[in-house]
Formats: C-alpha cells, structure tokens, sequence
C-alpha cells in the first residue's frame, strides 16, 4: 500500500471509497442523502485542505484529509476506508501517516469529528473524547476527540 497526495484526477475514485465506507454502517438512504453535501469532495474541497490517498494494487482504498487552521490548529477532517479493507490495518498504515505528518509539520494536536462507528478506532490510535457536535438529522451528536502526538525521543548523534 502506497500513499500518495491526491489530486483532481483522484477525486471520482475517492468519492467512490468515501460513499462505500460511510454506507458501510448501515445508514439509511434518507440519511446519506442529509449528509452527501458535506461527504463528497470536489476540486474546491480538495484544495481547500490537505488530502491524501491510500492506493492498493492501483485503486484507491483510502482518503484522508486534515485541515489546519491560522492558529495551526489541526482537524482530521475525512478519514474513510474501503470496507474491504476496514479491520486489515489499512486505517492504522493512514493514521501512521498522519502522526508522521504532524510530527514533521511541529503540530502536536489534532481534533477528530467521528463517526459514533468509528470512535474505537480513534481510541485505539490514541485519541480521546473531549465532547460532543452537533450533527444532522437535529438531536444526533457525534464524539469530538483529540489526539496528542507524543514526542519523538531525540537521537544521539
């Protein structure tokens, strides 16, 4: 598995793996159809934070992307998986990426909106809940978590 930055000509196969890995769980047609504005991601939204790709054999599997803000405040802002490969290690190999991302960018915090269904996942990465945000449809709340990269050890040369 390869990560690499996406780009416009990636967008049509990661809106491919996010509508797979959000309908994944189960959610109703009603409900995917609240939530596809802000799920989809086209060549403003690509640009507008940084995206990467997860590819496998040639196929994209993974899209991650995290934006950050004049502060330098960090939120993981989509994190999706080929069902396929969901419990196969492929979200630990992006999340790896990200806390090497982080660590080499000096940003030691990142916020994450979860999924409810994804929130273990989060947990096992290191993450930890901090609250909760409103979601759609009125009365849904999603865990907000936050992650704390921790310190490299520092080598001796």
């Amino acid at each position: 598995m390869n990560i690499i930055k996406a780009s416009k000509q990636h967008i049509s196969e990661m809106n491919e793996v996010i509508l797979a890995a959000k309908g994944h769980w189960g959610y109703s047609q009603e409900m995917m159809d609240v939530w596809l504005p802000d799920l989809i991601v086209d060549e403003v939204v690509l640009v507008s934070r940084h995206f990467w790709v997860l590819e496998a054999e040639g196929r994209i599997v993974g899209v991650f992307s995290i934006s950050v803000d004049a502060e330098q405040r960090c939120e993981l802002e989509d994190f999706w998986v080929s069902p396929q490969l969901m419990g196969r290690g492929a979200g630990r190999i992006m999340f790896g990426f990200i806390q090497n991302w982080l660590q080499d960018q000096q940003l030691p915090e990142l916020v994450i909106v979860s999924d409810p269904h994804a929130k273990g996942f989060y947990e096992r990465m290191g993450a930890e809940e901090i609250g909760f945000q409103p979601s759609l449809p009125a009365g849904r709340k999603l865990p907000v978590m936050r992650y704390v990269l921790e310190p490299r050890p520092l080598r001796n040369v």
